[in-house]
């Protein structure tokens, strides 16, 4: 076999296997899409943790939600956990308790979400905690059908869906396609007994099962805390599940200009670093650039050499086994989101996250970006 077949037959071989990948994942996904979550009998009361740092904005939007929560009310402790605001947050949370005594607020004793997390656990009067970013908005199902799986399925750490929703410009519906895959990756992981990544902004875990493994402490990573705490559930072998239903899932506004955009990337990116099952994200960013090398040294002479033919033949299917099944996956979930689909807009939404996607993450080696007056 000449070397641009075998470079060819290789490349397309990697295609195969991350298009099988896939494939799985959004069959599984399209398969629990249909499934009814019923009730189970009597929810266990929840602890509903929000940590919030300067969120004086979305916070009395997404407390409204939390308050109108379909289980009892002496069933849903709400505790807001202060990372050192510089704005009205505090204020907000304490003009609320005296008309929800299930609503609390404590001050973060650290620094950073994790700390957060962490004081907001302490404080916990209920073993079921549910985690959701001060900039989310939710439904009134939601801690209904989480309490549900957590006692139906005996978890010990739930994995659920986030949706970005991008306000109708470029910029939001690049960050639209991108976390729509990014979920469809979550949750079919999750979904196949293989969870890896998932959303802080829509977690939850029993208070036991956090304290057996020790919380975050001995993290290095300002952020991170759903990816780290999935590893350390997952190493001391707790029950792990995801739950795909659109009534617990949580929504999250785009970032509106690509300043904000690049930023929030590069701060996720850090944490990267320390996710220890990288082969989805090897195949899916570095692919792409090996079948371009590839593709490019191809010369139209060499169709008239010895397998000419077969190699640019499969070139072109490891392009097509690249491109078209993650193109699936994406539209698979963005129809479970309600959201307006595109072949065409997440094909190219796709190609430009692999080429923005390593220059992010070796940009973020080098240059720690700042959020809310902290280096993360």
């Amino acid at each position: 076999m000449t070397t641009p077949l075998a470079l060819a037959f290789v490349l397309f071989a990697a295609a195969l296997l991350q298009a099988v990948l896939l494939s799985a994942w959004r069959d599984r996904l399209r398969k629990e899409r249909g499934r009814k979550h019923m009730p189970s009998g009597e929810s266990p009361a929840v602890t509903m943790i929000v940590p919030a740092r300067d969120a004086e904005r979305t916070l009395i939007p997404l407390l409204q939600d939390l308050n109108a929560q379909d289980l009892p009310k002496e069933q849903v402790q709400v505790i807001v956990v202060d990372d050192h605001s510089t704005d009205g947050t505090a204020h907000i949370v304490e003009s609320m308790i005296p008309r929800w005594p299930q609503l609390q607020l404590v001050r973060n004793d650290g620094e950073g979400k994790k700390a957060a997390i962490t004081r907001g656990v302490e404080a916990a009067k209920h073993d079921v905690i549910i985690l959701t970013d001060a900039d989310a908005r939710c439904g009134r199902e939601r801690a209904r059908l989480i309490a549900d799986a957590m006692e139906r399925d005996r978890l010990d750490l739930l994995i659920l869906p986030a949706r970005t929703m991008g306000g109708g410009g470029f910029v939001g519906r690049l960050q639209e396609e991108e976390q729509a895959g990014l979920l469809g990756m979550a949750m079919g992981e999750v979904l196949l007994g293989r969870p890896g990544l998932a959303y802080g902004a829509n977690i939850a875990f029993r208070r036991s099962a956090f304290s057996a493994v020790g919380g975050y402490g001995g993290d290095r990573f300002a952020s991170g805390d759903d990816l780290f705490l999935v590893q350390r559930m997952k190493k001391a072998g707790k029950r792990i599940g995801g739950l795909l239903d659109v009534d617990a899932l949580v929504t999250v506004e785009a970032e509106p200009t690509w300043r904000g955009f690049v930023r929030q990337r590069l701060r996720w990116a850090g944490k990267m670093r320390g996710v220890r099952s990288a082969m989805p994200w090897a195949g899916l960013l570095l692919l792409p650039w090996a079948l371009l090398w590839v593709s490019l040294r191809f010369s139209a002479g060499q169709l008239m050499e010895e397998h000419g033919v077969e190699t640019l033949l499969l070139l072109v299917f490891a392009w097509l086994l690249w491109v078209v099944p993650v193109t699936a996956l994406v539209l698979e979930v963005r129809r479970f989101l309600g959201q307006r689909r595109s072949a065409l807009v997440t094909a190219w939404c796709y190609a430009l996250f692999t080429v923005y996607s390593p220059v992010i993450a070796l940009v973020s080696l080098f240059y720690r970006p700042q959020w809310k007056g902290r280096r993360v």
